[in-house]
């Protein structure tokens, strides 16, 4: 399930399993309300797309502006389709928009803090974001699942990270699996079908078959994976929305050939006055 709100012309999703919650800020950016043409219009959030920088740079900054976040609050991932996580602080924000050496985040697709004002951030264009939160341990945690970071659990491995950093029980965990590509949407040959049962015999409950093609409900697989690490089935939101069926609404890679934006997702603990 997914709620889409707009303010002005920048349209965002959000989740109602997290909107339940006053102390945490989340959503996941579309493609509309930017200044970026052509296969990044218009809310293009990645550099190294091959989209003008100064029109990167505008949309980031128009996006903090309506949603009221600080730019040198964001902490963002480095991804490279892994499954390595990351605990984040203060320290790590405020390099938005800095490249190279400076940056010191590199070879990570999943980020964690128990920090609040801290606002963790991904980029996605198919791949799977996976939003996660401990209410009671006050522990919150983003992952870009890509296939190959699903194949390798990186939701998981991040909910491991919970449990032996901050005691958390996965039975309290909340997780939102957000837009990326549907089961008819993400197709694949017969070896990375290998690569899946390989991995866990019980993928092919997830999968259909069509000819030489094969298809992964990648949403379900991660659902899954998250359940074998205790979290609850009711405490798991499927958002439903593919990207490359709403390419309209969202940037695909698939659907676009591979020319086109990204988008983000955004996770972040709020420091709330006392009662």
């Amino acid at each position: 399930m997914y709620n889409i709100n707009e303010i002005q012309d920048f349209k965002y999703i959000t989740f109602p399993s997290f909107e339940e919650y006053d102390d945490i800020f989340h959503c996941f950016t579309t493609r509309a309300g930017g200044v970026s043409e052509g296969s990044f219009a218009s809310m293009n959030i990645g550099f190294s797309t091959g989209d003008n920088d100064e029109n990167v740079k505008r949309n980031i900054e128009i996006m903090a502006e309506r949603l009221n976040l600080n730019v040198d609050d964001i902490v963002e991932t480095h991804q490279t389709h892994t499954n390595n996580i990351m605990y984040v602080t203060e320290e790590h924000k405020g390099r938005i928009f800095t490249e190279g050496i400076e940056n010191n985040i590199k070879n990570i697709d999943g980020i964690y803090t128990d920090k609040t004002n801290l606002t963790l951030m991904s980029f996605h264009a198919d791949c799977t974001p996976v939003f996660l939160y401990d209410p009671i341990k006050k522990v919150i945690g983003l992952a870009h699942a890509g296939w190959r970071g699903t194949v390798q659990n990186i939701g998981g491995v991040m909910v491991k990270a919970f449990i032996n950093d901050f005691n958390s029980d996965p039975k309290d965990i909340k997780a939102a699996i957000g837009p990326s590509l549907c089961k008819e949407c993400f197709e694949v040959d017969e070896d990375v079908k290998d690569l899946f049962v390989a991995t866990d015999e019980s993928f092919m409950d997830f999968m259909d078959t069509k000819g030489i093609k094969y298809y992964f409900n990648l949403w379900e697989i991660n659902k899954y994976l998250l359940l074998k690490e205790g979290l609850r089935g009711e405490n798991i939101e499927i958002s439903g929305i593919c990207t490359k069926c709403r390419n309209d609404l969202l940037f695909s890679h698939r659907g676009q050939g591979g020319k086109r934006g990204l988008m983000t997702g955004l996770l972040m603990m709020k420091k709330l006055p006392p009662l």
